[in-house]
C-alpha cells in the first residue's frame, strides 16, 4: 500500500503530471452503441424479410429496447473521460455541464458523509473559504447540480425534521447571498445557500456521486487527502 501511494505522489510533484480518475459513467459507451446498433439493424433486417412482425408488440418492444440503448450509448460518450483531475494546484471536479476547481488551500478534506447514522452515495468536499468557490464556479453548472442532487437536500433535511414541520426559512432559495468580500445573486447565491444548509445537516458542502468515481470510495478519499497534504508540505518549503 506503501509502495503505490508513493507513485502516486511521484507523479504529482516530482513529474508535475496529473493524477485522473475515469468516470465510470463513461464506460461502455461504445460497447453499448455497437450492440445497440446491431440489434437493430437485425431487426431491420427481419422486418424487411417479415413485415407482419411490426404488428407483434414484442417486436415494437424490441425496436424500443435497440432505441433506448442507442441513446443510453450516446449519452455515455458524451460524459466526460475523467470525473476528477489532481495535480499540485488543487482538485477538479468534471461535470458534462462544466467543472469546478478548489485550490489545496481552500479544500478542507474529503470523506463519505452519513445520514442517519447511513452513509450516503456520495464523497463530500468541505470548503475553507466560499467566496473564492463561488467566484469560479458557472451558473450553468449550479444549476444542473442543484437539480441532479435535490433529492440529497431533501433526504438531509428529512433526516433533520422527521416530523415534517422544518422551519419555513430552510426550504426558500434567497435572492441574494452575502460572502465575505462580496455579494453574490441569482444561481451562485440559491447554490451557496444550499451548501450552508447540506454542511449544517452532513458537514459538507460539495457533493459528487459514487457512480461517477471509478474507484473505491473510502480509498479514494484517503489519497485524496494524502495528496493534499503533501502538495500543501511541498508549497511551504
Amino acid at each position: 500500500m506503501a509502495g503505490t501511494d508513493g507513485r502516486i505522489l511521484f507523479l504529482v510533484h516530482k513529474l508535475m503530471d496529473k493524477l485522473q480518475y475515469r468516470a465510470a459513467t463513461a464506460k461502455g459507451g461504445v460497447k453499448t452503441l455497437l450492440v445497440s446498433s446491431a440489434a437493430l439493424l437485425l431487426w431491420l433486417l427481419f422486418l424487411l424479410l417479415t413485415p407482419d412482425l411490426l404488428h407483434s408488440s414484442a417486436w415494437v418492444l424490441l425496436l424500443i429496447c435497440c432505441v433506448l440503448g442507442l441513446i443510453a450509448g450516446y449519452a455515455k460518450l458524451t460524459e466526460p473521460l475523467y470525473v476528477v483531475e489532481l495535480d499540485q494546484q488543487g482538485f477538479c471536479y468534471i461535470h458534462h455541464k462544466g467543472c469546478w476547481r478548489i485550490p489545496w488551500h481552500g479544500f478542507g478534506f474529503i470523506a463519505v458523509p452519513e445520514l442517519d447514522g447511513n452513509e450516503i452515495a456520495y464523497v463530500g468536499v468541505k470548503l475553507k473559504n466560499y467566496d473564492e468557490f463561488l467566484n469560479q464556479l458557472q451558473p450553468r453548472l449550479a444549476v444542473h447540480l442543484m437539480v441532479e442532487q435535490r433529492h440529497l437536500l431533501i433526504a438531509a433535511l428529512g433526516s433533520q425534521c422527521p416530523s415534517g414541520t422544518c422551519p419555513t426559512e430552510l426550504m426558500v432559495e434567497v435572492g441574494e447571498y452575502r460572502g465575505q468580500t462580496r455579494s453574490y445573486s441569482g444561481a451562485i447565491a440559491m447554490f451557496a445557500r444550499r451548501m450552508q444548509l447540506l454542511r449544517q445537516f452532513t458537514g459538507f458542502d460539495l457533493f459528487i456521486p459514487l457512480s461517477a468515481i471509478g474507484a473505491e470510495p473510502a480509498e479514494f478519499c484517503r489519497k485524496v487527502n494524502q495528496i493534499r497534504l503533501q502538495c500543501l508540505e511541498n508549497t511551504v518549503t
